[in-house]
């Protein structure tokens, strides 16, 4: 099968890979139609990622097409359009038993050593790690559901409530999406601060955004403060890589307010205001992964139309312009927020 290999830190290339086959009969083989390239790619193109590493077929945000599944499968047959929560557990332990598979530490992740990706024209999956995607959606769109799934899962993390006031610390694709779903949600005021003007129009022009900033600005929490009637907000969420936001959000965050860590802050190490934590009695929650459920509901909301999950996406590549998708991604040229490469 076709396949683009992160061969080495920064290099991609077609290759031919080896064909996956239904081993277990819970399991689903899916022809990729469609896969995004994830902020998390993008540390593995850099040589960053702990746990994706080259040689590795990438790509985790897929979907497809049935093309085969093993005799236990009931829920799938053969020409079912579909997507993939990238998550492999053993549905033994204790987290996997109270559903909180994001924890399960048998699991294995899609687009590792351990699962190769959707960066591979063919992948394997679990029966219940497929979802049926809605005749309303298209394959683009399908693919934008697990970073919107991320989405739902952050603000779930943060229990949002209808009302309550946040900032979004990172516009890119996840903080775009999530932007979307703070709205569905009830959030408001929705603020977006971001250090690309075009990922901020995205976030405010159609994912509901009311209020964005353009970093850096020396004056940033005072004017969030102004936008939430000098009180701060509810929740800050930390969607950009780059440590030094997370003291700008327990600055900006209102007594007992929460701050959620949502990017890979690989870079530098967090040097936290101790006291003003303590004196706010503020939350700091981190999140990583998904859940099920978590899947299940960013479909509705993309099928429903609640949220525009293709607000974010920039750039339709074929795969063998995978190095090019990549370096959209990683440098937000061109207009770039999301890069979806494609198999048709």
């Amino acid at each position: 099968m076709r396949a683009a290999l992160l061969e080495r830190p920064g290099h991609m290339l077609m290759t031919e890979a080896p064909m996956p086959t239904i081993q277990g009969a819970d399991e689903v083989l899916i022809h990729v139609r469609t896969v995004g390239v994830c902020g998390s790619e993008v540390h593995a193109f850099h040589g960053t990622h702990p746990y994706r590493i080259a040689p590795v077929i990438l790509g985790h945000e897929v979907a497809g097409d049935v093309v085969s599944v093993g005799e236990a499968v009931s829920n799938f047959k053969v020409g079912d359009r579909v997507v993939v929560d990238p998550q492999w557990t053993c549905g033994k332990c204790d987290y996997c038993r109270t559903g909180y598979i994001n924890h399960c530490p048998n699991k294995k992740v899609l687009g590792t050593h351990d699962w190769p990706g959707g960066f591979g024209e063919y992948i394997l999956a679990q029966e219940k790690a497929v979802f049926h995607l809605p005749d309303s959606l298209s394959y683009r769109q399908g693919t934008l559901i697990e970073p919107l799934t991320v989405g739902v899962h952050v603000v779930q993390q943060a229990s949002l409530a209808a009302g309550e006031s946040v900032a979004i610390l990172g516009t890119g694709s996840i903080g775009g999406l999530l932007s979307g779903v703070c709205r569905a949600f009830g959030a408001d005021p929705i603020i977006t601060a971001d250090i690309r003007q075009h990922c901020l129009d995205a976030a405010r022009e159609r994912l509901g955004a009311t209020h964005d900033f353009l970093l850096p600005d020396d004056d940033f929490v005072n004017k969030v403060k102004e936008a939430t009637g000098g009180e701060g907000v509810d929740v800050a969420f930390i969607t950009a890589d780059d440590a030094s936001l997370v003291n700008r959000a327990v600055e900006m965050a209102k007594p007992r307010g929460r701050i959620v860590l949502v990017a890979l802050l690989l870079e530098a190490p967090l040097e936290l205001a101790g006291y003003s934590i303590i004196g706010k009695e503020l939350q700091i929650i981190g999140s990583t992964m998904t859940h099920h459920a978590d899947m299940q509901e960013a479909i509705e909301l993309a099928a429903s139309g609640q949220v525009d999950v293709e607000a974010i996406a920039t750039h339709m590549l074929p795969i063998e312009e995978a190095q090019r998708g990549m370096e959209l991604v990683d440098t937000k040229e061109d207009g770039a927020i999301k890069a979806t490469l494609s198999f048709s």
